[in-house]
C-alpha cells in the first residue's frame, strides 16, 4: 500500500476560487475558450467511435488522422474543465457533451478501455500475449499510443477533479481500473521495455488519480511507470540529458514531483530536483523555452539553438511550468515562482496569436526567421492542444496561503476568494510594470500579505504603498505587510523595470534583452512570411527563408547603456556597434513578421571578430543548405515521423549527434515540392565494425557498398537520383544492411546539385 502524506509547501489556491479578470492573461484565456468551443465534438469523438466499432462520420485531418487519433480531445477536455472550474457555463456544456460521446464509446466496447488510437484494442492484445515491439516512439507499429492515451485519461481525470463531473469520474474511474488490470498482467522487465516508448505524464496522471480518490492500486501503478532509465542518474545528481527528446522527459518528471509530495518518496524528490536545475539553469533561453528540434543539445553547445529554424518548442514550457507548480507544492521555493512568471509572460503569451487563436509549435531563435501557427482545422499538433490547455491554467499559484498568511505569487490581473476574504490584482503585466492589490474582509482581521517582487525590477525602488506606509522588498523577495485589514483596502505597487542583458547559459556569445518581465525582439521588415501553417506533414515548422547571421546586429554590454525608451514599452539601441538603430518591443506581442529575439554580442568589445564568425558560419550553411531540398535526421522522434519512417528491428542512439541503425530493410519519403532533386546525401558515423548498406529507390537499387570500419568520425556518400528525375514530388528510398546491420545513419538529405 502507498502511503498519501500532506504536502509540504505553501498551498495554492485552487482554480475553483481564483477568475483572471483583466489584463493580458485573461484576454489570451478568452481566445483560448474560444478556440476550444469553436471545434466540433462530433469530429473529435470520430476516432473514438471507430475503435469502439460505433458509426460514426469523418474525424479531424493532420495529426489527428496520422497515428495520433484522438489525443486532441484530452487536450480539450483538461482545458475545459479547468475553464469550467473557472466558472463558465459555455465550457462545462461541452465537456459533458464530450464525456457523454466518450462514456458511451466505453460502454461498448465493454473493458474500461477507451482511445482512438488505430487498432488500440488489438495492440494490447499483443502486449497481453508478450509481443512488445517498442522503440523511442512507435510501440508496435502504433505511434506513441501511451502518450495518446494519456492525454484521454488525463482529460477525464481532469474532468472529474476540476470540473466535479459525475460522468467524467465515472469514465476515469473505469479507466484507471482497466490501466491497472492491464499492467498487472505485465511484468516488470515488460514494463520497462514498454516505457522505452514515449508515455506522456502516466505516473503524474494516476498519482493524481490516487491523491483524488485514495486508490492505492494507481498510486502502486504509477511508481511502476516512473521510467527507471531516466531517474536512477537523476536521483544520483546526474544529467544525462544531452540529446534526449526534452517533452519525452519532462512530464514524466511532472510524475516525479507530484509522487514525492504524495508518497514523500526521497528519490523521487531529488531526482525531479535534479531535473529542474539542470533544465532552467544550463537549458533555459530567456523565454522560458527549451530544446532544438526537440531535443536537448549539449548543455555547453547552444550553437544549434540560434542556428536552426525550430527552436523551443511550445509543450515543453506549458509542461516545465506544471513541474514548477508541483516543486513549489513540494518546497515552496521562489524560483519555481520566478520561472512560471517568466514562462508565462515570455513565451506562453507569446505562441497564442490574439486575434484567430493559433498556436506556434516552435519559437526560432535564429536571429531573422518566424514562426507559423495553427489553422482551426488542420495540423492538430501536441502543441496545438497543449496550447489550448495552458491559458485555462494561468491562475494555477497565482494565491496561496499558510497559517496566518495569504501570498500573491504571481501579479497576473485576478480575483481570488477563499473563506470570507477577497483578493484582487488589477495590472497589465507583462505590458506595464505596476500593479494594485485590493484586500476586501468583511470584519477587521490581521494577517500577513506577502506579494513577491518579480524579477526584473530595479529593486533599491520598488515599493508597496499602503494607506501612507511604505514597505521595501524584504531580503527574501517579497513585500510583507502584517497589519490589521479593514474592509477594503488597496495596495500599490511600484515595479520600477531594470533593462539587462542575459547571457546564454553555455557562453557562446549570444544573448537576450529583458525589461521587467518582458524579453525584448527586434521586429523586422521586408522578405515577408506567411504566419499559418500549411496542411503538409511537417507544416508546424517555419519553412521561411533563413536570413544571413551576419545580418543581425551585434551587441556590446555597453549598448545598454545608451538605451531610449519609447511609448508602448519600446526600447531603442542607438546606433554604436550595431550598424543602425536597434528598436525592441515585447516578444510576447510581436507576432506574423520575421524577428531578432537572440543577439551575437561580444563583451571585450571586438565586434569586427563576432561579424567574421558569424559570417564564416553563413558561408559553411550556405553550401549546403542552399542546396538541401528535404532532410531526414535520424533518430530523433519528429523528423523521422515526418518522413514516415519505418522502425521496424532498429535502435537509435547519441552520440553528440542522433543516429539510428536499421537491422532490417526500412523506409521514408522525402519530399520534393519543386521536383529538382538530383542528389541523395547521406551521412553516418563510424563503426569500430565493417557494416554494409543498400539503398534503394523505386525498388532499384541505387548504392550497395561496404562500409569499412573506422574508429571515429563520420562518413557520406553523394548519389545521383538524374535517372529518376521524373517530375515527382516525393522519392521513396528504402535502406538495409543487406544480411547485416546498417552503419549509424545520422541523415539523409535529398538535393538540387552535389556538394561536388
Amino acid at each position: 500500500m502507498t502511503e498519501v502524506s500532506s504536502a509540504r509547501g505553501p498551498e495554492a489556491i485552487g482554480l475553483a476560487d481564483v477568475a483572471l479578470t483583466e489584463g493580458p492573461f485573461a484576454a489570451a484565456q478568452r481566445r483560448a475558450l474560444r478556440s476550444a468551443l469553436e471545434l466540433d465534438a462530433d469530429r473529435l469523438l470520430a476516432p473514438f467511435r471507430r475503435e469502439a466499432g460505433l458509426e460514426t462520420g469523418p474525424g479531424y485531418g493532420g495529426w489527428e488522422a496520422d497515428g495520433l487519433d484522438g489525443h486532441t480531445l484530452g487536450h480539450v477536455m483538461s482545458a475545459l474543465s479547468a475553464h469550467t472550474a473557472t466558472g463558465s457555463s459555455d465550457a462545462r456544456e461541452r465537456l459533458e457533451l464530450l464525456l457523454a460521446g466518450l462514456r458511451e464509446c466505453q460502454l461498448a466496447l465493454g473493458t474500461g478501455y477507451i482511445g482512438g488510437v488505430p487498432e488500440g484494442v488489438a495492440l494490447w492484445r499483443e502486449i497481453d500475449a508478450g509481443r512488445i515491439e517498442a522503440q523511442t516512439f512507435d510501440l508496435n507499429g502504433r505511434w506513441v499510443p501511451l502518450y495518446n492515451l494519456h492525454k484521454v485519461l488525463t482529460g477525464a481525470i481532469d474532468a472529474a477533479v476540476y470540473a466535479g463531473s459525475q460522468t467524467g469520474h465515472a469514465v476515469a474511474a473505469d479507466f484507471v481500473d482497466w490501466w491497472v488490470s492491464t499492467f498487472r498482467a505485465i511484468s516488470d522487465d515488460q514494463v520497462d521495455r514498454v516505457l522505452r516508448t514515449e508515455s506522456g505524464g502516466l505516473a503524474a496522471s494516476f498519482g493524481r488519480w490516487a491523491e483524488y480518490a485514495g486508490d492505492d492500486a494507481a498510486a502502486s501503478l504509477a511508481f511502476r511507470l516512473t521510467a527507471r532509465q531516466l531517474w536512477e542518474p537523476l536521483a544520483a545528481g546526474r544529467d544525462e540529458l544531452d540529446g534526449l527528446h526534452a517533452n519525452a522527459q519532462i512530464p514524466l518528471v511532472v510524475g516525479y514531483a507530484v509522487l514525492a509530495r504524495l508518497g514523500g518518496s526521497p528519490e523521487m524528490a531529488a531526482a525531479a530536483r535534479t531535473f529542474w536545475k539542470s533544465v532552467t539553469r544550463h537549458r533555459t533561453s530567456a523565454i522560458g523555452g527549451n530544446s532544438v528540434r526537440e531535443h536537448f543539445p549539449p548543455r555547453d553547445d547552444w550553437s544549434s539553438m540560434f542556428t536552426a529554424r525550430e527552436g523551443p518548442e511550445t509543450c515543453n514550457t506549458v509542461n516545465m511550468v506544471e513541474l514548477a507548480r508541483e516543486l513549489y507544492r513540494l518546497d515552496g521555493d521562489l524560483d519555481y515562482l520566478s520561472y512560471i512568471d517568466r514562462a508565462m509572460s515570455a513565451h506562453l503569451l507569446s505562441v497564442q496569436h490574439p486575434d484567430h487563436g493559433g498556436i506556434v509549435y516552435f519559437t526560432s531563435h535564429r536571429p531573422g526567421h518566424h514562426r507559423v501557427y495553427s489553422r482551426r482545422e488542420t495540423g492538430f499538433w501536441c502543441c496545438m492542444g497543449t496550447g489550448l490547455e495552458a491559458p485555462a491554467r494561468f491562475g494555477a499559484a497565482a494565491f496561496a496561503m499558510a497559517p496566518g498568511r495569504v501570498d500573491v505569487n504571481l501579479l497576473i490581473g485576478a480575483r481570488a476568494r477563499f473563506d470570507d476574504l477577497l483578493l484582487e490584482t488589477a495590472t497589465e503585466r507583462p505590458f506595464a510594470d505596476d500593479a494594485v492589490v485590493q484586500v476586501t474582509v468583511p470584519t477587521s482581521r490581521r494577517f500577513t500579505l506577502r506579494v513577491r517582487v518579480p524579477d526584473g525590477v530595479v529593486a533599491d525602488s520598488a515599493r508597496a504603498r499602503v494607506e501612507g506606509d511604505l514597505y521595501e522588498p524584504s531580503a527574501d523577495g517579497w513585500f510583507e505587510m502584517d497589519r490589521e485589514w479593514v474592509d477594503a483596502t488597496t495596495v500599490h505597487l511600484a515595479l520600477p523595470p531594470a533593462l539587462r542583458m542575459e547571457d546564454a547559459p553555455d557562453g557562446s556569445g549570444w544573448a537576450w534583452i529583458v525589461d521587467g518581465p518582458r524579453v525584448l525582439a527586434e521586429r523586422l521588415d521586408g522578405s515577408p512570411v506567411d504566419p499559418l501553417a500549411t496542411d503538409a506533414r511537417m507544416g508546424h515548422i517555419a519553412r521561411g527563408d533563413l536570413l544571413p547571421l551576419a545580418d543581425a546586429p551585434v551587441l556590446t554590454s555597453g549598448d545598454l547603456v545608451a538605451a531610449e525608451r519609447r511609448a508602448g514599452h519600446r526600447v531603442v539601441l542607438p546606433r554604436t556597434s550595431t550598424r543602425r538603430d536597434v528598436v525592441l518591443e515585447p516578444f510576447a506581442s510581436l507576432h506574423d513578421d520575421r524577428y531578432i529575439l537572440s543577439f551575437p554580442v561580444v563583451h571585450d568589445g571586438d565586434v569586427a571578430r563576432r561579424r567574421a564568425e558569424l559570417a564564416a558560419e553563413d558561408e559553411r550553411a550556405d553550401v549546403i543548405d542552399a542546396r538541401t531540398i528535404d532532410l531526414l535526421t535520424f533518430g530523433q522522434q519528429q523528423p523521422e515521423s515526418d518522413h514516415a519512417l519505418t522502425l521496424e528491428d532498429s535502435e537509435s542512439g547519441y552520440d553528440l549527434v542522433h543516429w539510428r541503425r536499421f537491422h532490417a530493410p526500412a523506409r521514408f519519403v522525402l519530399q520534393d515540392w519543386g521536383a529538382s532533386a538530383s542528389v541523395l546525401r547521406v551521412r553516418w558515423l563510424a563503426d569500430a565494425e565493417a557494416r554494409h548498406l543498400t539503398i534503394h529507390v523505386d525498388g532499384a537499387a541505387i548504392a550497395d557498398l561496404d562500409v569499412e570500419p573506422g574508429d571515429t568520425g563520420d562518413r557520406a556518400i553523394d548519389i545521383d537520383l538524374s535517372a529518376f528525375a521524373d517530375g515527382r514530388s516525393e522519392w521513396i528510398i528504402t535502406v538495409s544492411g543487406g544480411p547485416g546491420r546498417t552503419p549509424r545513419l545520422t541523415e539523409t538529405r535529398l538535393m538540387s546539385s552535389s556538394l561536388g
